[in-house]
């Protein structure tokens, strides 16, 4: 399965909801969703991985990569939705710290 993304804005928030797997075939599609939504002007960016049953290390690049512009950008990227094995990759890697929504404020520099 590949990756089918969904972007909806509401409240000012954008929310991006991920289906499928965000490996290194499907991660440049994100990548540039994500960063489009930020060089337009979003300032809180929301990616919401309920359904996503698979995230490998080019896609963790992508939400770090992701994270860093929209805090240049004075934006603000969260996850939401993580479980199972997506959940324990970023809590393994402690990507949960300031991806996970709520912990925005900390973070990779």
């Amino acid at each position: 399965m590949g990756l089918a993304l969904h972007t909806t804005r509401q409240e000012g928030r954008a929310t991006i909801a991920a289906r499928g797997s965000i490996d290194l075939h499907s991660s440049d599609e994100l990548r540039s969703r994500l960063t489009e939504l930020v060089d337009a002007g979003e300032r809180e960016v929301v990616v919401d991985l309920t359904a996503v049953d698979f995230c490998d290390s080019s896609g963790l690049n992508v939400l770090v990569r992701a994270y860093k512009h929209a805090r240049a950008q004075n934006a603000t990227l969260t996850v939401t939705g993580a479980y199972g094995r997506v959940e324990n990759v970023l809590r393994t890697t402690g990507l949960d710290r300031f991806l996970i929504g709520g912990a925005a404020g900390e973070g990779v520099g």
